[in-house]
């Protein structure tokens, strides 16, 4: 453990030194999205993360501005590399989420999204949900209606909604009569920003879901990463957390027609 602080801090002062005086202004979280699979992070040919599990999560920020080299995600306890990202430059400004996931064809890769933090109406939270596992395109339901057709690994949906509950049901694409999940429902709350991640792989029979929180959308926005903390725990804003696969039925409708909402791939 001391051998990992001292490197974890050791690379830190590295990152402030290579990045501008002005370019600590990020916020980026780093999250592993692959389940059944602890791993180390490596930089520069140091680990500066080990038994990285899945659902939790790292803070990437005093990097912002800086250039990670040789960036590995190895399976933990081996040289064996999952995923290679090579020299990653990091933004100075900006609310970002770097999550380690399965492409649509079981592929670990990493994915990059950044967070709509824009301020919130007055009554409103955000919904936003990211396709991040190994799995075929799905449709949500809103209510019987079609919310957000064709949801394909990689992409997300996002929307402004008025804070309450939804009810949502997921089907394969095309196929609205077969109701694979659902119906659930969700709350959305004023003034934060709730990220839904599909997670895990169809085939393996691993499809779950990890949950963001980012709160303070009418003033400073603060990413709420607390790994798998109960959800009570007192501090503002929804913590990660692994949720049933239900989750994403009640998270996709961000990108539907029933609400002002947008697709982003």
């Amino acid at each position: 453990m001391k051998k990992l602080l001292f490197t974890l801090a050791s690379l830190a002062m590295l990152a402030l030194l290579a990045a501008p005086a002005s370019a600590q202004d990020a916020t980026i979280t780093l999250i592993h999205g692959i389940p059944d699979t602890d791993v180390d992070v490596e930089v520069a040919g140091d680990n500066v993360f080990e038994g990285f599990a899945f659902g939790e999560t790292q803070d990437l920020s005093p990097f912002s501005g800086a250039t990670l080299e040789g960036l590995a995600v190895k399976v933990a306890g081996t040289d064996t590399v999952a995923i290679d990202g090579g020299d990653v430059a990091l933004p100075a400004s900006g609310n970002f989420s770097v999550i380690a996931h399965l492409d649509a064809d079981g592929t670990p890769t990493l994915g990059v999204f950044e967070n709509d933090v824009s301020e919130t109406a007055a009554g409103e939270g955000r919904l936003i949900v990211r396709h991040t596992a190994a799995a075929p395109e799905v449709d949500v339901l809103a209510n019987g209606d079609v919310a957000f057709a064709s949801v394909p690994n990689g992409a997300e949906g996002v929307a402004d909604l008025a804070a309450g509950t939804i009810s949502a049901e997921v089907t394969p694409a095309g196929d609205n009569e077969t109701v694979v999940i659902g119906p659930a429902d969700l709350p959305i709350t004023e003034g934060e920003a709730l990220v839904v991640y599909a997670t895990g792989s169809l085939a393996d029979g691993t499809l779950g879901v990890v949950t963001q929180s980012i709160s303070g959308l009418h003033s400073a926005p603060t990413a709420i990463n607390t790994g798998n903390s109960p959800i009570d725990n007192g501090q503002s804003g929804l913590p990660f957390a692994l949720v049933a696969f239900g989750a994403l039925g009640m998270a996709a409708v961000a990108g539907g027609g029933v609400v002002a909402a947008r697709a982003r791939a």
